[in-house]
């Protein structure tokens, strides 16, 4: 990128003239702010292609031999003050969330453009730049207020979250999972009473072929006592899964029964903050007539 200044023996002008620039990117330069507008010459003054732009000062009124040499002329135009009633006012006591420090630098940072370029009455810049200072130094005020209020808002926003969580997640997994254990827990108390009635019968086997070693084989004993020890470890581990079953529905069942308790216990914390949030608001009151007043004592409009 090449920087030039214009040159005219009549005129002095204090733009920049940018070549190597085409429309998509007029942007992509330091001399473009937000409020700046474009006006396209090629055309208009003339028809050769210059790939080159000229960014105006505050204030410039662009002569048409410059408008020759460029395609496109940028004006650094006027930024306006946030209306403190309708956009203030809702950073302060409502929910809307923008910094507007950001546009009273612009504002600042605008008029101190238009004291150096010399194209307006420099006394006048200066004192809009302090005006816009001003502005600055009073939202500043409030800063850590709104950043306190704003914080406890997001606080509240997790909560209801989590409170919609409960309802539309967690309270139908549990139901869901109490009937599912449920019927696991059915399945396995049926199947621990038949191991162990068939526990009880292999016993008596046992015990009987013992009695009667005579009319027992060694593989008739080798086969019950496998069948014993089978048995056994069925027990055990339905035992261990029927265990682990009706915990699951302890958790469950204490979950449902709690409930209610928990919705209000996390439906307390959020009129708590709502509180908290209604005293920021009351500290918030005076820092926002400061500015507010401000503004009509300066006779500051949109």
């Amino acid at each position: 990128m090449q920087v030039f200044p214009i040159k005219n023996n009549s005129t002095s002008f204090k733009g920049v003239l940018v070549n190597n620039r085409v429309w998509t990117n007029l942007k992509n330069d330091s001399h473009w702010h937000k409020n700046s507008t474009i006006e396209t010459t090629i055309g208009a003054h003339h028809t050769n292609t210059t790939h080159a732009v000229y960014y105006a000062d505050p204030m410039e009124n662009v002569s048409d031999s410059i408008k020759k040499k460029v395609d496109h002329v940028v004006y650094d135009n006027e930024p306006s003050y946030p209306d403190v009633n309708k956009d203030i006012s809702e950073n302060y006591f409502g929910t809307r969330r923008k910094n507007y420090r950001e546009d009273f630098e612009e504002i600042r940072d605008y008029y101190y453009r238009r004291e150096m370029g010399g194209h307006a009455d420099k006394a006048e810049a200066q004192y809009q730049q302090w005006q816009a200072a001003e502005c600055i130094r009073m939202y500043d005020k409030a800063g850590d207020l709104r950043y306190r209020k704003e914080k406890t808002e997001d606080e509240i926003v997790e909560l209801q979250k989590q409170i919609k969580r409960e309802n539309e997640v967690n309270l139908p997994a549990n139901q869901k999972a109490l009937g599912e254990e449920q019927e696991l827990e059915r399945v396995l108390v049926n199947r621990l009473a038949n191991l162990e009635e068939k526990n009880g019968k292999y016993s008596d086997l046992k015990s009987f072929v013992a009695k009667t070693p005579a009319q027992s084989s060694n593989e008739e004993k080798v086969f019950i006592s496998s069948q014993l020890s089978k048995i056994k470890r069925n027990i055990l581990q339905t035992q261990v899964e029927l265990a682990n079953c009706q915990e699951k529905i302890k958790i469950a069942k204490e979950y449902i029964q709690d409930f209610p308790k928990l919705i209000a216990g996390l439906n307390k914390q959020i009129d708590a903050k709502n509180a908290v949030i209604n005293e920021f608001k009351a500290k918030l009151a005076p820092l926002f007539d400061e500015l507010k007043n401000f503004y009509v004592k300066q006779g500051i409009r949109r």
